[in-house]
């Protein structure tokens, strides 16, 4: 991903698309919650919908400054198809930790508006290649289909 992002413009073959999913970090169980909110994340979506997407996962603005205690995991697309589906996914679940379905999601350009940073990458063999020593562990897959990779 380079330095400047290129913004959507109708038509445009190469717009990117975003959806965030907000979670209550208390709800999550403080601690580890970023673990929390992706087992829940990979829980939810079949690895092989999202090939292609780029995760971005962090605390929110507003968790940064105090006015809320939210934690956002974004999912980033060329196509509007595969947003429509996590979506989807995300907004039927009932988990412990996401926030109510009408307050749940987020749109636009959410790595624009959250200090969220890269997650990982959802390569065509449908395994999410994160970086080495970085937040994301191989163990947070455990108990899903997901498989992540260490690059």
């Amino acid at each position: 991903m380079g330095l400047f992002r290129r913004k959507a413009r109708r038509g445009d073959s190469s717009a990117v698309h975003e959806v965030g999913i907000l979670f209550d970090i208390d709800g999550l169980g403080g601690g580890l919650y970023g673990q929390a909110a992706y087992r829940i994340l990979f829980a939810a979506l079949e690895p092989r919908r999202p090939t292609g997407c780029s995760l971005h996962g962090g605390d929110t603005d507003s968790t940064i400054h105090g006015t809320q205690c939210l934690y956002c995991i974004a999912v980033r697309s060329r196509t509007p198809e595969q947003i429509a589906y996590v979506r989807q996914a995300m907004g039927v679940r009932t988990d412990v930790g996401l926030l109510k379905p009408d307050r749940r999601l987020t749109e636009g350009s959410v790595t624009d508006r959250e200090p969220l940073v890269p997650a990982g990458f959802v390569n065509d063999r449908a395994d999410l290649v994160v970086p080495r020593n970085e937040m994301i562990q191989q163990h947070w897959a455990e108990g899903s289909a997901w498989r992540v990779v260490l690059k």
